[in-house]
């Protein structure tokens, strides 16, 4: 039995969680209307876990349209990666998979079959992102799937292999990676609108839409697409907060899978380690620690965070280019350690430790100006801002790049940086620097 003291501090305690939540659901349902309209996003989905729950889940859009169903269905992008992970380390629980048996023994790839290091690969340096891949393969110089490291000797973020180990899988079960995904978790977790594929007809009217960092509609004549275990999966924000809440409580994962699954493999960088498929932020000043991913894609950003300790956690859901920074501006105001894990998680150094700006020319910025394209055939647009540069490209959005050196830029929010290197007929290339990852991108035309 509590004391009257101790009731009235329980109580005190209480109203204090309860004015915060109200405070953050004010703050939000004034501000994300703001955002939108600025960062031209018609559709925000929020779902915020309080105490291992459910606290409130809402879809925002314009102000001017009609109301969206709630219901909504979004494409996660990458958050696709958590998703596939949980599944696999259901099999692995159920006995039917193991972390740590080389991949070959049930797919092994055309492009790296010459390759010895293939016999090396498991879903740990899969899942951990230590495969050897880059992202994906037509932005490797040679168009092809090669290991650029040994398996599990550091990280790189890759799609590519997510997809190799989901291909190991169906071989080995000898099913299609929806009915294992459905079986395993999408129906004990009554996950009943998520989905690792979809026929780009079934609930298209409640689907939302994708749009450039400008507020227009990316004209796609077919939006169907078939499993995949790094991208796609489509779900709305009651399910994905849902499986958030189940991951925590461990309803439906064990703890010991659960800390299999959030156990650091590898360090990203000072900021933050690699789990498995999660990115694991630690020694939060708080005490807590977060486990977190994003996904980007064109049309796509989306956000999910949780604090297991403490049982919190925000999801966040977008349709546009410029999403990514709506989920960053949503994820600091409900969390109270938001704004370190944002900042952690998108940049290796310290809050401290953001390059000063230089001054450069409108002669030098001008020369950098132009349209730029990518190996996969992605444009990127650069203009000069006044001081800095805007650079554009689709899916992602509106980069402001901040001059570090004449030729090198950076951004303010995010790791990458981008350098313009002189070529000798006296155009530039422009280079999109990322860890280990580096884009190279030709210039097409003179300044836009």
């Amino acid at each position: 039995m509590f004391s009257c003291k101790e009731n009235a501090r329980v109580q005190k305690s209480i109203v204090t969680q309860s004015t915060r939540l109200d405070s953050i659901t004010t703050l939000l349902d004034r501000q994300i209307p703001i955002w939108q309209q600025e960062l031209n996003i018609p559709n925000v989905a929020i779902g915020i876990i309080e105490d291992g729950k459910i606290y409130r889940t809402k879809v925002y859009g314009s102000p001017q349209g009609t109301p969206p169903p709630q219901d909504m269905l979004f494409n996660i992008a990458s958050v696709t990666k958590v998703v596939f992970a949980s599944t696999v380390l259901k099999l692995v629980s159920n006995g039917d998979w193991d972390l740590d048996e080389p991949l070959y023994h049930y797919f092994v790839d055309e492009d790296v079959k010459g390759d010895s290091r293939h016999k090396q690969l498991t879903s740990r340096h899969v899942l951990s992102q230590q495969s050897g891949f880059v992202n994906w393969r037509w932005n490797h110089p040679t168009n092809k799937l090669t290991f650029d490291f040994d398996p599990g000797t550091k990280f790189n973020y890759s799609g590519e292999g997510m997809e190799y180990l989901r291909q190991s899988i169906e071989n080995k079960l000898n099913k299609p990676w929806d009915t294992i995904a459905d079986s395993l978790l999408f129906t004990p977790m009554k996950l009943s609108h998520t989905s690792h594929s979809w026929d780009g007809i079934t609930n298209y009217n409640r689907f939302s839409k994708f749009y450039d960092a400008e507020g227009n509609e990316h004209v796609i004549d077919d939006h169907s697409f078939p499993a995949n275990a790094a991208d796609d999966v489509m779900t709305t924000i009651a399910n994905l907060t849902s499986f958030g809440t189940n991951l925590m409580n461990e309803t439906y994962f064990s703890e010991d899978e659960f800390n299999t699954m959030v156990s650091k493999q590898t360090a990203i960088n000072d900021n933050q380690d690699q789990a498995l498929a999660w990115r694991l932020i630690s020694n939060l000043k708080s005490g807590e620690y977060a486990v977190q991913h994003g996904g980007n894609d064109i049309g796509v950003a989306t956000l999910m965070v949780l604090l297991p300790n403490s049982k919190k956690g925000v999801v966040i859901l977008t349709n546009a280019d410029a999403g990514i920074v709506m989920c960053n501006n949503v994820a600091r105001a409900v969390l109270a350690d938001g704004k370190e894990i944002i900042h952690r998680a998108y940049r290796s150094g310290s809050v401290d430790d953001v390059p000063e700006f230089m001054e450069v020319s409108k002669e030098v910025l001008d020369g950098y100006a132009g349209v730029y394209e990518q190996p996969s055939g992605r444009k990127v647009e650069v203009s000069n801002a006044g001081t800095t540069l805007l650079m554009k490209m689709a899916g992602a959005p509106n980069f402001q790049l901040h001059p570090e050196r004449s030729s090198l830029f950076f951004l303010m929010d995010f790791d990458p940086k981008v350098e313009f290197e002189l070529q000798s007929d006296g155009t530039f290339n422009l280079i999109i620097i990322e860890g280990e990852n580096t884009i190279v991108c030709k210039k097409m035309t003179e300044k836009i």
